[in-house]
């Protein structure tokens, strides 16, 4: 049982330091997906409702996107302000700090990609069956999406967990807040 949760750390491990490992998610998805579609005929999530339905999916898909976004900024700004030792080594470290940065940039630059796709959608889905299949375009972006919005939550995590840690280290003083005194 040990050896198969070592395997199962080591696998997640690997995943984390990869961002480019997101696309062969989306790919296996995506195109395990579309075999099942073209197969059987059915299950086609995006492109069974009509356009109407599917410019809303389009523009949910943006909007949210668009608002996951403004975490994703505020977590940077949270991860390049934070100080303390653990968060020095997380911005130094040589593996450590290129894994951080390749995971923070393929964190934002994934919710650039997806709301401009979500966008595109909208001005190229312009039939009732959507005979061009723009609805898999975005049906790829979410599954994006979605993978890397749980390497988002470790990010968030990983920086919340070495800053409560550093701070947890620091010496009582005059900066912190006293529960007494109510920070007077």
């Amino acid at each position: 049982m040990s050896s198969v949760v070592e395997v199962a750390r080591g696998l997640l491990n690997a995943w984390r330091s990869r961002p480019v490992a997101d696309w062969l998610v989306v790919a296996a998805l995506l195109g395990g997906h579309g075999l099942l579609v073209a197969l059987t005929g059915r299950g086609d999530i995006f492109g069974a409702p009509g356009r109407e339905q599917r410019l809303v999916i389009y523009t949910t898909g943006a909007t949210v996107v668009a608002l996951v976004g403004s975490f994703v900024t505020a977590a940077i700004a949270q991860y390049a302000s934070a100080n303390g030792r653990r968060m020095r080594v997380l911005r130094t470290a040589p593996h450590l700090a290129s894994q951080f940065r390749r995971n923070w940039v393929s964190v934002l630059s994934a919710t650039l990609l997806i709301a401009g796709v979500c966008l595109l959608a909208i001005v190229l889905d312009h039939t009732e069956a959507d005979a061009g299949g723009v609805h898999w375009a975005v049906e790829g972006a979410l599954i994006l999406g979605a993978a890397r919005a749980y390497r988002l939550l470790w990010l968030f995590n990983a920086v919340i967990q070495a800053t409560d840690r550093d701070l947890a280290d620091s010496p009582p003083g005059a900066s912190q807040i006293s529960p007494s005194t109510g920070g007077s």
